[in-house]
């Protein structure tokens, strides 16, 4: 079936200009206009949208009121704004509204780009089930709006760190917690680190933005309404994960890159779990006491309740947001790596792995905390294992519990 998608403006040269982009896609998706919110929204009663890509000035209904309604009542369509720049006035009204960002001017291969890498990172999620879940869910929330600045930045022609580390020092209160993080015993840095410019020049300035989406995803979340998830801990888990994904994955290659995706998505693995505990808390926590009593891996008990699982839907999040096919793939598929089309070592083994280990050294580790040692005989890095266990744990002072925690 076609993926369909809607664009919303009041000025028909920037529609005809859009449809135009993308004429040559019209065999494979359907596209239709609408010139202002309310007809986007007869439209869309009319008839389902996959996707919707609305300015963000129109006079009447604007772009972000239109996405409010579109959230509330097709949670499952993904939304998309169009603005000139990311300094336009009221663009923070959009953080958890829109998925994903469109800046003018906005060129044919940017777009279908976007487009081609949203579909295809969505229908990931294939099971029928993940999609009446993901349904339900009314509160998804988008990139947020420091993480979009410092990639814009990072894309500029001039690309500066020191304007990276200002655009963090606009937040007092990310900077604090930045500033924590860094100087924690899990980076094991030289020196105290005193300044966002310095955190930038050592750490550089990928690791900055996902420590940012990171806390800013945590703080997203209101922790009064996920009873059945302990944030406190689950962020101490997840950012243990990264810092260990980080370092097995500078270990087996010198690919920064590599490296970068693996403690992105160690930081986001469970992101998911938070997804479900916001949306569906009865769920979620019938969930976790079937896993509890019946003695099964959370990953097994949120399969027979939900049909899927959480890291399921952290893909499906990632999806939207058209984070790199790697970092999708390590959340995904970092309870069953061997499902993932990944070859060799990759970030979904760094994640697997890293995740493993890290719930090994609880007290009662979870079933889910061994590690599928016939992925990796398959990928010939079994007698690796033991090695990653010190590279792990014996490299520096690691905390059996966060000392960083900062929620």
């Amino acid at each position: 079936m076609r993926k369909s998608i809607l664009i919303v403006d009041d000025e028909p040269k920037v529609l005809q200009a859009i449809h135009r982009m993308l004429k040559g896609m019209e065999g494979k998706w359907l596209i239709a206009l609408a010139e202002s919110g309310a007809q986007a929204l007869q439209m869309m009663a009319l008839q389902p949208f996959d996707v919707v890509i609305s300015d963000l000035v129109m006079p009447g209904m604007d772009g972000a009121q239109l996405l409010t309604e579109v959230m509330q009542r097709y949670p499952q369509c993904t939304r998309i704004i169009l603005c000139w720049n990311a300094d336009q006035p009221h663009l923070s009204r959009l953080y958890g509204i829109a998925h994903q960002y469109l800046f003018k001017p906005c060129d044919a291969s940017t777009l279908e780009t976007m487009l081609s890498s949203l579909f295809s990172r969505t229908e990931v999620l294939k099971d029928q089930k993940v999609k009446k879940v993901i349904a339900q869910v009314k509160s998804i929330p988008s990139l947020p709006t420091l993480y979009l600045d410092l990639q814009r930045e990072m894309q500029s022609e001039n690309a500066s760190l020191d304007t990276a580390a200002e655009i963090v020092s606009r937040d007092p209160g990310m900077t604090s917690k930045l500033l924590q993080l860094v100087n924690s015993a899990y980076f094991g840095l030289a020196r105290k680190i005193t300044s966002p410019n310095e955190a930038v020049l050592y750490l550089g300035v990928e690791t900055i933005k996902s420590i940012v989406l990171s806390l800013q995803l945590f703080s997203y979340f209101d922790r009064s309404r996920i009873q059945a998830c302990n944030m406190a801990l689950l962020w101490e888990h997840c950012w243990t994960t990264g810092v260990l994904a980080k370092r097995l994955c500078s270990a087996e290659s010198r690919d920064t890159q590599m490296a970068d995706q693996s403690f992105t998505g160690g930081l986001l693995h469970d992101i998911g779990k938070m997804v479900l505990a916001a949306n569906l808390p009865e769920l979620y926590r019938a969930s976790s006491l079937m896993a509890l009593h019946k003695g099964l891996s959370a990953a097994e008990a949120e399969r027979i309740t939900f049909g899927c699982d959480h890291a399921e839907v952290g893909g499906y999040l990632l999806g939207l947001w058209a984070l790199p096919d790697p970092i999708v793939d390590a959340v995904t598929y970092h309870h069953c790596p061997a499902w993932s089309t990944a070859s060799g070592f990759s970030p979904v083994t760094a994640v697997h792995v890293a995740n493993s280990l890290r719930q090994n050294r609880q007290a009662n580790a979870p079933r889910e905390s061994q590690a599928d040692l016939d992925y990796l005989a398959s990928l010939g890095l079994l007698d690796r294992y033991a090695e990653w266990q010190e590279i792990c744990w014996g490299q520096s002072s690691v905390p059996a519990t966060d000392e960083a925690c900062c929620l």
